[in-house]
């Protein structure tokens, strides 16, 4: 910052602040102007540092996440189950009646090879999965 832009700035105060500045970065002594910017200096520069402590956000972050996962994870369960038994509940009520729609409406051909699409499917999901315990 230039001093000469702000006539309120006595240019001999500034430097006699730099000069202590300059004194308690260095560890040299200041001179008889120049000793309470050089106390008001030290007076900062020791002052406790007031802020987290190292990774405390990351240790945070984690801890939110395994709580968060482990009621995600039970939860994610019992909505699984409660869609299975939904999903076998429907099939045995509604099932004979789809099939035959499907049926008239697709024919006896397109049904068998949706059932071969559907298998495809299946196998494969149960080999990704089994891959993922082998690891």
């Amino acid at each position: 910052m230039s001093t000469a832009d702000d006539p309120r700035i006595d240019p001999e105060e500034w430097q006699a602040q730099e000069r202590g500045l300059r004194a308690a970065l260095s560890g040299q002594r200041a001179g008889p102007d120049d000793v309470d910017y050089l106390r008001i200096a030290e007076a900062i520069a020791s002052a406790p540092q007031s802020g987290p402590p190292m990774r405390f956000a990351r240790e945070v972050a984690l801890r939110i996440a395994r709580h968060d996962a482990g009621i995600e994870r039970w939860v994610s369960r019992v909505l699984l189950v409660v869609l299975a038994i939904a999903a076998l509940a429907v099939g045995t009520l509604f099932g004979p009646a789809w099939w035959s729609a499907i049926e008239q409406a697709t024919g006896t051909a397109a049904v068998g090879w949706m059932m071969v699409g559907a298998g495809c499917v299946s196998l494969s999901w149960l080999a990704r999965c089994w891959r993922r315990k082998q690891r």
